[in-house]
């Protein structure tokens, strides 16, 4: 992991740019309201979601009223051109605590990705003023095993999420595939905490580590696989909070990028900066 020219930080950002100007241009055909108590159309998203039309090339809006709404979603990749709007990130969020092993043993069926609250495998979607959570190890008390249990997994192109909140502990944020960009978004987490393969640009979010929780931790695992492979990530103007000692990031695969760019620091960062990981007699 290097921190790279500006040059290659313009590049992401023209890269990305479809994803900046979708949520502004967008033009909404039809909005669906849920809301707990029953005063919308839908008591849960994934309904609301299950009732647009497969293949659809027409914004749907998803409007969610305050709550918490315990459910895990998951968005198709036949199901593009969703804008799924929150009441504000502190008022309405998803939560389910599901993870991925238990006592080191994988429990049967799931994974890191299918331990997610949220899944998003369609292109064209917008998120605003929602967070995503995941539950697991966060109820306070007697502490569980460390496991991989991730709030979110956004695999769609061109997908842009604004004043959101991402909660976990380990693998919070899989940004794995596509094109992404997150504004003003809220990120918390100790291990991991924002890792994939995507092609992705953090501008004014707010990254928190509860590293020392657990000992340690690590800000990002990015996981570029070869010197031709344009994806990374960039966090542009952000700030880094929280406990320590953490580092930036380590490498989820050989060529693994992140660049930060005019952040700021107030979380202990350890001094080497960066992990190769299993990468360390790499060149």
């Amino acid at each position: 992991m290097l921190l790279l020219p500006l040059q290659l930080l313009s590049i992401f950002l023209s890269v990305v740019s479809h994803c900046i100007s979708v949520g502004a241009n967008a033009s909404i055909a039809v909005t669906y309201v849920v809301d707990l108590n029953g005063s919308g159309q839908y008591r849960t998203i994934q309904d609301a979601i299950n009732a647009i039309p497969d293949n659809n090339d027409k914004w749907y809006r998803i409007l969610v009223r305050r709550g918490l709404y315990r459910e895990k979603v998951k968005i198709p990749s036949t199901k593009p051109f969703i804008l799924l709007e929150g009441s504000g990130s502190q008022w309405t969020t998803i939560e389910w605590s599901d993870y991925a092993s238990k006592g080191g043993r994988v429990i049967p069926n799931f994974n890191t990705a299918t331990s997610a609250t949220f899944t998003l495998q369609a292109d064209n979607f917008v998120a605003k003023n929602i967070t995503f959570k995941n539950g697991y190890n966060m109820g306070g008390g007697q502490k569980q095993p460390m496991a991989q249990a991730v709030a979110a997994v956004v695999n769609g192109d061109k997908a842009a999420f604004y004043s959101c909140g991402f909660v976990g502990i380990q693998d919070t944020l899989f940004d794995g595939y596509g094109r992404h960009f997150y504004f003003n978004c809220y990120i918390e987490g100790a291990y991991d905490f924002i890792f994939g393969l995507a092609k992705t640009v953090f501008e004014r979010c707010h990254l928190h580590s509860t590293a020392s929780d657990w000992g340690g931790g690590y800000l990002t695992a990015q996981g570029r696989g070869s010197d031709s492979d344009t994806g990374g990530y960039v966090f542009k103007y952000c700030i880094v909070t929280g406990t320590g000692p953490t580092y930036l990031g380590r490498a989820w695969n050989a060529y693994s990028r992140v660049v930060f760019y005019k952040s700021q620091f107030s979380a202990p960062i350890t001094p080497a900066g960066w992990d190769a990981w299993n990468y360390k007699n790499s060149t």
